[in-house]
């Protein structure tokens, strides 16, 4: 199967690679099973024939969601392969993809609401990233908002990874630090994840983090109550 069971009978994913310049990395999509059996399907990734199939096993692709504003690549292709799903796109992406123009944007108040818990993150106009959560699995859903890659990444990436402080570790990047606009306003919009019953954190490049989750999304905004 191209998905892999991350909550039994609740939660799968599966990883793309995507090369950006000399930097070699995953991008994951997250699919959650809702109560009406129906599928919620974040961070879209290619639909190859045996995606599609796989997720018709599932159950029925009813909502297909990107994000943020930097994952959306895959989105108009996999809403074209599930033609009976209904298709939501970050806030502000209709700017930089007019071709969605016709996608509704995203509402944390959203038609998925009784299953999944949605935050706006503010602060950080760049990415405009929506962050979910499923209470009844514990699970927490980001996008770039956070990074973990593994000690096992090797050459540039883990280069790279060590530089941005995010190698072996759950965290914002330096340069999402660096890209934040109003930090008041962000560390406004992460109180809310903080008080959540996190259980694990699923980001959208290599790592899954299931282990002292909650305590790990703590140290990963400790940076924002730094004077």
């Amino acid at each position: 199967m191209s998905l892999t069971c991350i909550v039994p009978n609740s939660i799968w994913h599966a990883q793309q690679p995507l090369q950006f310049g000399p930097i070699a990395l995953t991008t994951r999509m997250t699919v959650v099973r809702l109560s009406d059996e129906s599928l919620w399907v974040h961070s879209p990734i290619t639909p190859t024939p045996e995606r599609v199939a796989d997720l018709r096993q599932l159950g029925p692709v009813r909502y297909v969601v990107a994000p943020n504003k930097s994952h959306h690549l895959f989105f108009a292709a996999f809403l074209d392969a599930h033609p009976s799903a209904q298709g939501f796109i970050a806030p502000g992406l209709q700017s930089k993809r007019p071709d969605l123009g016709h996608v509704q944007p995203l509402p944390i108040d959203a038609p998925w609401g009784a299953d999944l818990q949605g935050f706006f993150i503010e602060g950080l106009p760049i990415i405009n990233e929506t962050v979910w959560f499923h209470p009844a699995t514990g699970t927490l859903i980001v996008t770039d908002l956070l990074f973990c890659f593994g000690a096992e990444n090797r050459g540039f990436a883990a280069l790279v990874s060590g530089l941005l402080g995010v190698r072996g570790k759950l965290g914002m990047s330096r340069t999402m630090k660096l890209m934040t606009r109003d930090k008041r306003a962000l560390a406004r919009s992460v109180r809310p994840l903080l008080a959540l019953r996190v259980q694990r954190v699923i980001v959208a490049h290599d790592q899954i983090i299931d282990d002292q989750a909650a305590a790990k999304l703590k140290q990963a905004f400790a940076w924002l109550d730094a004077d």
